[in-house]
């Protein structure tokens, strides 16, 4: 998996070949997708979390919002992301 990370986010030394590059961007683009189906509160603190690697009690300082709250909203939107992305997943692992 912390070969596909490195893949998926541009850092190893093949990442630029156009097999990856293609991975990259169809991954990319089914998780927006996923993301967009999530309701506003679910996905920002996602994406805050784990694409802006922004400490949920940060954002629970900055909001106002209780960290427990922000934790849950991820735990959601975490399980939908995974059931979402379930089968592009089996398909990069089993090619």
């Amino acid at each position: 998996m912390n070969d596909f990370s490195g893949i998926l986010f541009g850092k190893e030394p093949d990442s630029s070949s156009p097999e990856n590059g293609y991975l990259r961007s169809l991954v990319w683009s089914k998780l927006e997708d996923a993301l967009s189906e999530l309701p506003d509160e679910q996905r920002e603190v996602f994406e805050l979390t784990e694409l802006d690697g922004i400490p949920s009690k940060e954002i629970s300082k900055t909001t106002g919002t209780p960290q427990n709250t922000l934790l849950s909203r991820k735990h959601y939107a975490v399980l939908h992301l995974r059931k979402r992305l379930e089968e592009l997943y089996k398909d990069i692992i089993e090619y």
